[in-house]
C-alpha cells in the first residue's frame, strides 16, 4: 500500500511539473515528501556513480557497498517517486494539454483548491513562530509575486505575435517552426539549454516557483516537449545533464538552510506557496494571437455561468483530495505512535 501511495504521489508530482504556473515543489510539500526528498538526492554525490561501476567487477564487498549505498540515498522511495512521475508525464502530457487549452479555468482550479488547503501541512512543521519567521514568509510571498509580474502582458502578446509571424512564414514556405529550432546546434544554444536544465529543474524542486513557468519565459518550454516528441536525444542529454547538475547543487543548498535555520526556511517555502496562489488563480484576462489565447492578469468573474461553476467545483475537488491524504497521513501517524 506504501508503494502505491509513493507512486500515486509520485505522479502528481510529475504531472504538476509539466504545467506552466503549477510547482512539482509545492505537490511534494503538499503530499509530504519534500523534506524525504531533499534529504535523498542531497545524499547522491560522485561516490554513489563510482560505488555504482564498481558493481561490475563482481566481488561481495562491491555488492556489499551498492546495497548500503542504495539504503543511503533512499533509492526505492526515489525510484518509486520518479517512475510515478514519468508515468504521468508520458500518459497525461496529451491530456493536460487539451485541458490546459479546451478548459483552462476547471483545471488551473483544481491546482488552486490543492495548494489553497496544503498550505496548512508547511505551516505546522514551522516549530516556533518569531519575527524572523513571519518577515522570511513575507518577503517569499513578495517574491514569487514578483518573479510572476517580471514578464509584462504587453511583452507576452509581442512574444507571440513574433511566435505566429514566423509560424505563418513558415507555411507559407513550406517550412515549420519545429525544423528551425531542432537545426541549431550551435554550442551556445547547447551551453543555454544546459543553463535552462539547471535553472528549471532547481525550480521545480522550489515549492510555489514553477520550473515548467521558468521554462517558458526562458524560451525553451516548447523546444524540450518538441525534443521529447522528436527523441532528439543531444538537446534531451544537455538538457538532462543541466538538470542533473542544478539539482545537485541545489538540494545541498536546501538542505542546509533546514539544518541550519529550519524555520525560517520552511516559512519561506509557505511563502512562496502561498505566493504561488497568485500565479495559479484561474480566471485571467484574455487577448488572442492568431489562434493562440494568451492568459494575461488575474481578474474576478464578471458572472457566474458554466465556467465559473466546474472551476468551483474542481477547486472543491483539489481541497477534498488535499484534506483525505492528510486525514489519511495523520491517521498513519497515530497508529505508528500507538505501535
Amino acid at each position: 500500500m506504501d508503494i502505491i501511495k509513493c507512486f500515486f504521489k509520485g505522479a502528481v508530482f510529475g504531472v504538476a511539473n509539466i504545467i506552466p504556473g503549477v510547482s512539482g515543489g509545492t505537490m511534494a510539500l503538499v503530499l509530504g515528501f519534500y523534506e524525504r526528498l531533499i534529504t535523498a538526492i542531497n545524499h547522491i554525490s560522485l561516490s554513489t556513480v563510482k560505488i555504482f561501476f564498481n558493481v561490475f567487477r563482481f566481488k561481495t564487498y562491491y555488492f556489499d557497498e551498492f546495497k548500503s549505498e542504495l539504503k543511503k540515498i533512499d533509492a526505492l522511495f526515489l525510484s518509486i517517486i520518479a517512475l510515478g512521475a514519468l508515468s504521468a508525464i508520458v500518459a497525461l502530457a496529451r491530456l493536460m494539454t487539451t485541458l490546459l487549452i479546451d478548459w483552462h479555468d476547471p483545471t488551473y482550479g483544481f491546482f488552486f483548491g490543492l495548494v489553497l488547503l496544503s498550505t496548512i501541512e508547511p505551516y505546522r512543521l514551522i516549530k516556533k513562530k518569531s519575527l524572523s519567521v513571519l518577515i522570511a514568509g513575507i518577503i517569499a510571498v513578495m517574491t514569487v509575486v514578483a518573479v510572476s509580474n517580471a514578464v509584462t502582458g504587453d511583452d507576452l502578446i509581442e512574444k507571440e505575435q513574433k511566435k505566429y509571424e514566423i509560424r505563418m512564414k513558415n507555411q507559407n514556405s513550406g517550412g515549420s517552426t519545429g525544423e528551425t529550432e531542432r537545426t541549431n546546434r550551435s554550442a551556445p544554444r547547447f551551453v543555454l539549454l544546459f543553463l535552462m536544465g539547471a535553472a528549471s529543474v532547481s525550480a521545480m524542486i522550489l515549492p510555489g516557483v514553477s520550473g515548467s513557468f521558468l521554462l517558458l519565459l526562458m524560451g525553451g518550454y516548447f523546444e524540450i516537449l518538441q525534443a521529447i516528441s522528436d527523441r532528439d536525444f543531444p538537446v534531451i542529454g544537455v538538457f538532462s545533464l543541466g538538470c542533473f547538475i542544478g539539482i545537485m547543487v541545489f538540494t545541498r543548498l536546501l538542505t542546509y538552510l533546514l539544518k541550519n535555520w529550519h524555520d525560517q526556511t520552511m516559512a519561506s517555502l509557505l511563502g512562496l506557496v502561498i505566493g504561488s496562489l497568485w500565479i495559479i488563480w484561474p480566471f485571467k484576462t484574455t487577448v488572442v494571437v492568431g489562434n493562440e489565447i494568451i492568459y494575461l492578469n488575474n481578474r474576478l468573474p464578471e458572472a457566474f455561468g458554466i465556467v465559473e461553476s466546474w472551476t468551483l467545483m474542481t477547486a472543491l475537488a483539489g481541497m477534498t483530495i488535499i484534506f483525505l491524504f492528510t486525514w489519511y497521513e495523520n491517521k498513519g501517524r497515530k497508529v505508528e505512535g500507538q505501535g
